[in-house]
């Protein structure tokens, strides 16, 4: 065998491994990216999962204690003192949950989240005694219902859940002469 062709057969076996190193490299960021990426994503779904269910507990305590002032509330009223205790415990939850949703979530998700506990906290406002009329505690938890499926909307889009619209929330708890004929904008 000659010089020249040990020469080529050592220059293709060079430009073999390297490319062949380029190759795993190349695999191996990408194999990486992904893992770090779903890493971030299993991270966000629970910390939108828990913020939501922390939002949803306020609500339903808000609710609780709305249907025990006579408000047409669609839930078990619930003893004041007990409940104004379990309400206050409750966002102290959701104020941690948040924190979560402030590091990780999408500039979206999180203003649909701001949003939706702004509203919630109308709901607590009545929950704690603040007098408004049967028309606007059923205007706020109207926009409540539309604020939540915001937050959802806009989490499942980050997270990349590909299943479809979710379906639009229901007033089938009030009573019929409560429901409006239109939907309430968000005055509020």
């Amino acid at each position: 065998m000659n010089v020249a062709q040990q020469i080529i057969t050592l220059v293709g076996v060079l430009v073999g491994g390297l490319m062949s190193f380029a190759a795993t490299t190349l695999v191996e960021r990408s194999k990486w990216r992904r893992t770090h990426s779903t890493r971030w994503d299993e991270k966000r779904l629970d910390a939108y999962s828990e913020y939501a269910n922390a939002v949803k507990t306020c609500s339903q305590l808000s609710y609780r204690l709305a249907a025990a002032r006579g408000y047409p509330a669609g839930a078990q009223p619930i003893d004041l003192d007990e409940g104004l205790k379990a309400l206050a415990e409750a966002e102290i939850e959701r104020t941690v949950k948040w924190e979560s949703v402030l590091l990780l979530g999408s500039p979206e998700a999180v203003a649909a989240g701001r949003s939706w506990h702004e509203t919630i906290w109308k709901l607590s406002w009545v929950a704690r005694g603040q007098d408004v009329d049967r028309d606007e505690f059923i205007g706020i938890y109207e926009v409540t219902g539309r604020r939540r499926d915001e937050f959802y909307r806009c989490a499942r889009t980050d997270l990349g859940v590909r299943s479809g619209e979710l379906p639009r929330t229901t007033r089938d708890w009030l009573p019929p002469e409560s429901k409006h004929d239109g939907d309430v904008t968000d005055q509020q």
